[in-house]
């Protein structure tokens, strides 16, 4: 696990609003101001649901945590905004490594100090699973300028394959050498099901360049395909979500109940085409060979702004 550095609590957010962003007072009943960016006025959407789905670096399912062995951190993260009013979705990926504030907790889950680090390790904190996932919370709802965060669901990655299997499988292109797998081969199309579908999914330093980016094309490759079949799942059985929700409680803390899961779950599998939120970067490594990536002060200005803003008409 690396260690956090020493940055301040205003971390990336000071940053991100020294670039032209006023906040000045409004009427909006909203919990955040009109801002002024790049000489746009934005005021807060009305109707909105967040949550946030976080894959966790976990190799079985969810148990008692009886001293820190050094799993535990995100392996992926995910931000849904629901818009209520016109029952749309909008989604944005973080990177693991993403360089943001975050709470240092003791092992009863009291607060030591907030210091700037991988967003990955918010979830590493505390022996207690609640705790883990609100202080991961915190942390997404810091890096995205103070939004609230209206549900969670922390899954542990090993639940992939549960997920994967249930759905029929889930066909997809090798792009990369896996040098650890007799079936993942490059340049084939393969039916992923089992073990494959995690090790697809979650292999990262003996494929390709080592690096998270390469991991993430890899999931957003497999969301794309994951998709269509879960439609059809879906479409078969509109009790699929909860039976799915029901596999996984084993493997999940959330505070998202198995109807609100369903119903997300539904709206998913429609034909609405989603939009995707990305934050550009720069990939680095820290002093100790940890890999780090550092949003872009504008990008992550404009991610908010489209996650949670529209133009003042």
């Amino acid at each position: 696990m690396c260690s956090c550095g020493d940055g301040s609590a205003a971390g990336v957010l000071t940053s991100a609003n020294s670039h032209a962003v006023n906040r000045s007072a409004s009427s909006s009943t909203q919990d955040t101001d009109q801002i002024t960016y790049k000489g746009v006025t934005y005021v807060p959407k009305g109707n909105l649901e967040t949550y946030l789905f976080a894959g966790i670096d976990s190799p079985d399912k969810v148990t008692e945590i009886k001293e820190y062995d050094g799993t535990g951190q995100c392996d992926v993260l995910l931000v849904l905004v629901r818009d209520r009013s016109t029952d749309t979705c909008k989604f944005l990926t973080i990177d693991r490594n993403t360089m943001t504030p975050v709470k240092s907790l003791a092992d009863d889950g009291s607060y030591i100090d907030t210091t700037e680090c991988q967003i990955s390790l918010a979830h590493a904190m505390s022996l207690d699973h609640e705790t883990r996932a609100e202080n991961t919370v915190d942390a997404v709802s810091t890096l995205l300028g103070g939004h609230k965060i209206d549900g969670f669901a922390m899954v542990n990655m090993s639940a992939i394959e549960v997920v994967n299997d249930m759905v029929g499988g889930v066909t997809v292109t090798i792009e990369d050498d896996f040098p650890d797998s007799d079936t993942l081969i490059k340049g084939q199309t393969v039916t992923l099901h089992g073990k494959d579908a995690e090790r697809f999914i979650r292999e990262r330093k003996t494929v390709a360049d080592g690096l998270n980016e390469n991991r993430m094309s890899r999931q957003a490759q497999y969301e794309e395909a994951f998709k269509p079949v879960f439609q059809a799942k879906c479409s078969e059985d509109k009790t699929f979500p909860l039976d799915l929700y029901h596999a996984l409680e084993d493997y999940m803390t959330t505070n998202i109940s198995a109807k609100k899961f369903s119903r997300l779950a539904l709206l998913l599998s429609d034909e609405k085409e989603e939009e995707k939120v990305s934050i550009e970067g720069t990939a680095d490594f820290d002093e100790d060979g940890w890999q780090t990536f550092t949003p872009d002060p504008d990008s992550l200005q404009e991610a908010i702004l489209s996650l949670f803003y529209k133009e003042k008409k």
